[in-house]
């Protein structure tokens, strides 16, 4: 299903490349298209692997083996790395590209009233996805701290 939507994503964004070679506000418009679809993909991953290290910890509670506690959450915490490693550079490189098809648009001053209303769209929608990121991960830290405070009242 992820196969498929990245494919689906892929040829729209193609399709799209082609018709922004020759209009700058459609290359920004392609941009603003691929920067959310990579950080959302980003976002889903991260605030997963973040819910998985909370659903462990609370697993976890009364358990007396240190040694597999502390390998889940290694693991757990390695997806989190893996994936953050894996998904971070395509959103920096739609970043980038954002930036330098802006600077485009504004040396051909073709620039309009709703491109400005993508782009705050764009800021809202990545901002609130990146609270929410925070929140887990910051919710998990707590729940770890929690468990490691159980292990030495023990």
């Amino acid at each position: 299903m992820l196969l498929f939507a990245a494919v689906a994503l892929a040829c729209a964004a193609g399709a799209s490349t082609a018709r922004a070679e020759t209009d700058p506000a459609a290359a920004v418009k392609a941009d603003i298209q691929k920067l959310v679809a990579d950080a959302t993909t980003l976002h889903d991953a991260v605030k997963a692997d973040a819910d998985q290290i909370t659903a462990d910890v609370q697993a976890l509670q009364g358990t007396t083996d240190r040694k597999a506690a502390l390998a889940t959450l290694r693991a757990d915490w390695q997806k989190v790395q893996s994936d953050r490693q894996q998904l971070l550079p395509p959103v920096l490189a739609d970043w980038t590209q954002l930036k330098t098809d802006l600077q485009a648009l504004r040396s051909a001053k073709a620039g309009s009233s709703d491109l400005r209303s993508l782009l705050q769209d764009m800021k809202q929608a990545l901002s609130l996805q990146r609270d929410a990121v925070k929140q887990s991960l910051e919710a998990a830290h707590q729940a770890v701290q929690a468990l490691r405070g159980s292990f030495k009242k023990k």
